[in-house]
């Protein structure tokens, strides 16, 4: 049996890549569904927001987003650096018990 991979920081470099994108462009969710619509995508403005927000989207419905968005390329690169700077992040971060206990030394 094949096993689901997921990745955190994928999903987080992805949610950063539409935000983004969405921001530059002075895009919000409602817009977006509607510029989906368009290309024949229905998605309801709380379940796009959703998905965006947790970064786990199928592979069609990210590349409608970023066509939706008028992004004419992706740089993997850009992407992996991305994803590598969430990882970074998420290395650095000490759990949040730790912390408190860290305080009264």
């Amino acid at each position: 049996m094949a096993k689901f991979f997921d990745s955190p920081e994928m999903r987080e470099a992805i949610r950063r890549i539409i935000r983004s994108r969405m921001a530059l462009k002075g895009v919000e969710y409602r817009e977006l569904a509607r510029r989906l619509g368009e290309l024949g995508v229905v998605q309801h403005e709380s379940n796009l927001r959703s998905k965006v927000n947790n970064g786990s989207l199928g592979a069609q419905l990210l590349l409608f987003i970023l066509i939706a968005l008028d992004m004419e390329a992706l740089d993997l690169g850009e992407v992996s650096a991305l994803v590598n700077e969430v990882r970074a992040q998420d290395d650095s971060e000490e759990p949040a018990a730790l912390k408190l206990s860290n305080a009264g030394a």
